[in-house]
């Protein structure tokens, strides 16, 4: 039997030389190695294997020779081709996977991100999954299937080293304050810890960082300037612009289609706790857009006392529209970051529509003010957004400059 071995290995730079203070010690193995077999076809691997039930009629029923009939009429046996084939392919891992780790890696690289990038299958990983596929022309299937396994295992580097470094800690601003009068007076709203600032950088969970790093005993304690970890790669992303967006209300999802139709990203989003604060299916665009945005907190929204006063709340990752805001035409809502990742994909926003940081920033480099926004219930496989009815002109007058959007207390 033929073989062949796709190897997908961590390149640990620097273990020849010293390694710094603090830095971890060489790995004797790379975390993570893939292996695909070629085995010849048979006549049950490849219902199993693609996932469904062939539909073939049997030769007794049509008169027709078999494969076997027609090999023995020519005086030998034709050796059968070989076709990849790896076990777990049959099989979705249960708990966390180096195999799922890598397709998400995979995934959040072509922006079709399943959120935070944990090692962990479920449901936000098999339709990220199933999304890509269709998008490329594949067969959309329940679990990585052969085609796609050779993809991951030939993408290169998919683990990487960083070395924390000043800019790091300085975006850290430890706990958030209780009270929103004390955050108002704070300078900038950053990470708890470098832990969860080291973890969002690299769209990813501590718990997969320490799973990365096993040397490092004291988490997030021992992390510090200068120490060099071991951490998914997400800095190779091919980015193409969309032309229209799509928000899907009953998926929780944001997706991004080119002029033709074809879905070029996708990425989990948060809508409205409370179906009252759902705003109605329909077309917007895109008003205005703010790097790094205050936040302006209204006690009135909060169900709090309204004499306390409006507070501005400074710009932060730990703000509550997070490092990002894209305002729409439609009046009080944007697309923005969200504080807490773990937590985008699901009705949680009180009633804008929140991306993971690591997503937003990816779509405010992607659009520009005018892109239009559809609002739809589920999210079509395909989508060109209508071209714009034609309006006769108004009579020229003298324009004021739009003040900016701010971001509005109920995101």
């Amino acid at each position: 039997m033929k073989r062949f071995a796709a190897f997908v290995c961590v390149c640990l730079a620097g273990w020849c030389g010293a390694q710094g203070a603090g830095a971890p010690p060489p790995q004797e193995e790379p975390p993570f190695k893939i292996v695909i077999e070629e085995v010849p076809v048979t006549n049950a691997a490849p219902a199993a294997l693609e996932g469904a039930a062939t539909n073939a009629v049997p030769a007794a029923v049509t008169g027709e020779p078999d494969a076997d009939q027609v090999a023995d009429a020519q005086g030998a046996q034709a050796e059968p081709d070989p076709v990849p084939n790896c076990a777990h392919a049959l099989t979705v891992p249960a708990g966390y996977s180096e195999e799922v780790l890598m397709l998400q890696i995979f995934l959040d690289r072509h922006n079709f991100s399943c959120g935070v990038i944990d090692g962990v299958w479920g449901g936000g990983s098999r339709e990220a999954m199933r999304a890509w596929q269709l998008a490329n022309g594949r067969r959309a299937t329940q679990w990585v299937d052969v085609p796609l396994y050779a993809d991951i295992a030939t993408m290169p580097e998919p683990i990487t080293r960083h070395t924390i470094t000043e800019a790091d800690a300085a975006l850290v601003s430890g706990p958030l304050p209780p009270t929103w009068a004390e955050r108002a007076r704070m300078e900038l709203m950053g990470y708890e810890t470098l832990g969860a600032c080291l973890a969002e950088r690299f769209h990813t969970s501590e718990r997969t960082l320490r799973r990365l790093n096993p040397g490092i005993v004291n988490w997030p304690g021992d992390l510090a300037p200068g120490l060099t970890l071991n951490v998914p790669n997400v800095r190779m992303a091919a980015l193409e612009r969309p032309a229209s967006l799509v928000i899907a209300l009953e998926e929780c999802v944001l997706a991004g289609y080119d002029a033709e139709g074809t879905m070029v990203l996708r990425f989990p989003c948060s809508i409205a706790r409370r179906k009252a604060k759902l705003p109605e299916v329909g077309e917007v665009t895109v008003r205005n857009m703010a790097d790094a945005p205050n936040y302006t907190y209204d006690p009135v929204s909060y169900g709090q006392d309204p004499s306390v006063g409006k507070m501005i709340v400074p710009p932060g990752p730990r703000n509550p529209v997070g490092s990002r805001w894209i305002g729409l035409s439609l009046p009080g809502y944007g697309i923005h970051g969200s504080p807490r990742p773990n937590t985008v994909g699901r009705p949680e926003s009180m009633g804008c529509f929140r991306l993971t940081n690591w997503n937003v920033e990816k779509l405010f480099a992607l659009i520009r003010a005018g892109t239009p926004v559809r609002i739809l219930w589920a999210l079509p496989q395909t989508f060109v957004a209508p071209e714009p009815e034609a309006k006769e002109p108004a009579p020229e007058k003298a324009k004021e400059p739009a003040p900016a959007q701010e971001a509005p207390a109920h995101a």
